[in-house]
């Protein structure tokens, strides 16, 4: 035999090896719950959207084994992000992030957390809004009806506002304005958008950054307005309400993800299994009626769609970091 016949036989055997290898690969299927970490508290935004996910999978037996739901509020996220963190290779842990995933390791640098390396990012099914609220009895903020006439009595100082954490998103939101508008306030840390939301009709605060879905109850009954939203365009859900842009204002734009990522070191079927079980989520009607009419973007991101765009919001949040400090 010559050697060329030698080689050819030889390239021949390693790739009927290698085919072989590869469709024996079984597809993963969870073999025990599946943890769903949530790094807010009970009542927030992420709070629902998780708890929207778990609903929709188990009502229509999307997934063979059930997903339990696990708020770890504690530290902006940190909490939740130190336990996904240690998961390392765990088929049966995702968590949902948040924009804290990209301000929290910035943040607190003694957590050891490694964004790019810690977890696996997995699909991004909705990008969330911010308005500004106030309460409609608010004792402080009686003859506003604006977002101009709010400006004006920010400016005068006192005003409270009420958050989801310190350098939470809408604590660097409250940055930002600062810088724009010119005006100071007290910032209130809460466990969560849901109590924060309450915060703002109970009297404990003058005005909130908060999501649509944390005020949305307190909207419809008349307890909450809003007086901006911060997107180019105005929204649907709320149609009376301006956008920043309509105002004037472009530079006040400003998105919460909602994403999911597991942690890191799971295999390729791992990452697939769930990627496809979102997919399905996403596409399911109760989820895409939900979340559209409570004002929310669809915006499905996956694969290094998803990864780029993870990577320009941590520059991006960086420099707003910078900036506020």
């Amino acid at each position: 035999m010559t050697l060329i016949k030698k080689i050819s036989l030889v390239i021949v055997s390693l790739s009927l090896v290698a085919v072989s290898s590869v469709s024996s690969a079984k597809p993963f299927s969870p073999k025990k719950p599946i943890e769903l970490i949530i790094p807010a508290g009970q009542g927030g935004g992420a709070d629902e959207i998780a708890r929207l996910v778990q609903g929709v999978i188990e009502k229509n037996d999307y997934a063979s084994k059930p997903v339990i739901p696990i708020n770890k509020k504690g530290g902006s996220g940190g909490e939740a992000m130190t336990y996904v963190k240690k998961k390392a290779g765990d088929e049966h842990t995702l968590i949902i992030t948040l924009n804290n995933v990209l301000t929290t390791p910035v943040n607190q640098p003694e957590l050891g957390i490694d964004f790019f390396n810690d977890f696996t990012p997995l699909a991004r099914l909705i990008t969330d809004t911010f308005l500004v609220w106030i309460a409609t009895e608010g004792k402080n903020t009686q003859g506003v009806e604006t977002f101009d006439d709010f400006i004006a009595l920010a400016k005068q100082g006192n005003l409270v506002a009420g958050g989801t954490g310190s350098m939470s998103e809408d604590e660097l939101l409250l940055g930002m304005m600062r810088g724009q508008f010119g005006f100071d306030a007290k910032y209130v840390p809460y466990d969560g958008g849901g109590a924060v939301a309450k915060g703002l009709v109970g009297g404990e605060s003058d005005f909130t950054l908060n999501n649509p879905s944390e005020q949305m109850g307190f909207y419809q009954s008349g307890d909450s307005k809003a007086l901006v939203m911060m997107t180019p365009e105005r929204n649907p859900a709320f149609p009376e309400v301006p956008s920043s842009y309509e105002l004037g204002y472009p530079d006040l734009e400003y998105y919460m993800m909602r994403a999911f990522m597991a942690p890191a070191g799971i295999d390729a079927e791992v990452e697939k299994y769930y990627t496809g079980l979102l997919h399905t989520v996403y596409h399911d009607d109760e989820f895409q009626t939900f979340n559209i009419d409570d004002g929310k973007l669809m915006s499905w991101l996956e694969g290094y769609g998803l990864k780029d765009f993870l990577a320009i919001e941590y520059e991006k949040h960086g420099e707003i970091i910078k900036n506020f400090n």
